[in-house]
């Protein structure tokens, strides 16, 4: 039986002892009521407060001392020991009807995240969205659903917790997007210089020898070689040949042409992006000037070529041809030309041979498609 310590004074008529202390007296409370069954507590009515200031036996429940009249203390709530505040983690495999508010929703990094967002929050069947074809399906649904799969997942301290690390994924996913945007811009705008460089180097490490079956030694012949390049022209403005001054006149449209002595070359729609690139000295003082076109095709094709066969008395052309490559090597023997247009996956070789021009082994005839003139 526990007992219960209550000062009280030594005399209740003079409250106190003969020393003028108090004294303590240990109490116990009654006995329960005989017959009381079961393991529960005993009933309030078995138990006895007692006063604070006297020492006297109050019921229970009552509010004042029935000795001296002062009040009775009042029993003490029991004193909770949880921290304030504090809230259970949130264990795996808890239903759908204990999800707090706020868990659904849309993820964006777990769309755009997806395999990489599965590992981090333990939703192993996110993993799917490697798998080649459905892999986007998987990133879309795990968009949708992917924030009550990481709830469910369990290894949150709250609903706060589980949102401030969603944002993250968030922020990152849409962050590492936007890189990859961006270095994609920059490698579209990039990638055409850097193709037109190897271009330039498949032509450079082109060695000359190459050629020399093409335009074998001839006696009274010397080799002549050298590079060209459209958007760096050399020429003189206005070329004296054997028909007459051969330059670009601005027309009354503000267009400009190719005459030669006055006269248009050429009328049709890409004459006005035709101009000479070099020339070359024949036998008996004719002449073949290398022609570009450029800018007439919009973006499909930067430039193509085409030759003036130049005499005293008449001007021909050849048909164009070309790779879009605006430049290349050249080399001459006596009346034959050849030349070396960078193309993807090495160059190509154009002769210019008695009028005709022979492209990678095959004669180019002229039509309606590849006329200058048109």
């Amino acid at each position: 039986m526990k007992y219960r310590a209550a000062r009280r004074s030594a005399s209740p008529s003079h409250g106190k002892s003969r020393h003028g202390e108090d004294s303590i007296v240990f109490l116990a409370p009654t006995s329960p009521t005989i017959g009381h069954s079961g393991s529960g507590p005993p009933s309030s009515s078995g138990m006895h407060m007692f006063c604070t200031s006297c020492g006297a036996q109050a019921a229970a429940g009552s509010a004042f001392c029935s000795q001296c009249g002062k009040p009775l203390a009042a029993a003490q709530p029991a004193v909770s020991l949880d921290k304030a505040g504090s809230q259970p983690m949130w264990r795996p495999g808890q239903m759908d009807d204990e999800m707090p508010d706020g868990v659904k929703g849309w993820s964006w990094g777990a769309f755009l995240l997806n395999w990489i967002w599965a590992i981090g929050n333990r939703t192993w069947i996110g993993l799917l969205a490697i798998i080649p074809y459905v892999g986007f399906l998987v990133a879309i649904w795990l968009g949708f659903k992917g924030r009550e799969m990481a709830w469910r997942a369990g290894g949150w301290q709250n609903l706060e917790h589980f949102n401030r690390v969603q944002r993250n994924w968030s922020r990152w996913g849409v962050g590492i997007v936007l890189v990859m945007f961006v270095f994609g811009i920059v490698a579209a705008v990039l990638a055409p210089a850097h193709m037109a460089d190897e271009r330039t180097g498949a032509a450079d490490s082109m060695a000359y020898d190459d050629f020399d079956d093409i335009l074998p030694a001839t006696p009274g012949t010397r080799l002549e070689g050298g590079r060209f390049n459209s958007d760096a022209v050399s020429l003189s403005a206005a070329l004296n040949t054997s028909a007459g001054i051969l330059k670009r006149t601005k027309g009354a449209d503000g267009s400009y042409r190719m005459t030669v002595s006055g006269t248009p070359l050429f009328k049709g729609e890409d004459a006005q992006w035709q101009f000479p690139v070099r020339s070359f000295n024949q036998s008996n003082g004719r002449e073949a000037i290398l022609m570009a076109s450029s800018g007439g095709r919009g973006n499909s094709c930067d430039t193509l070529f085409f030759f003036l066969l130049v005499d005293a008395d008449r001007i021909n052309n050849t048909p164009l041809f070309g790779t879009c490559a605006a430049q290349g090597r050249y080399r001459q023997r006596g009346d034959t030309i050849a030349l070396e247009l960078p193309k993807t996956g090495g160059v190509s070789q154009v002769l210019l041979r008695n009028g005709e021009v022979i492209e990678d082994g095959r004669t180019i005839t002229l039509d309606k498609l590849n006329d200058p003139a048109r």
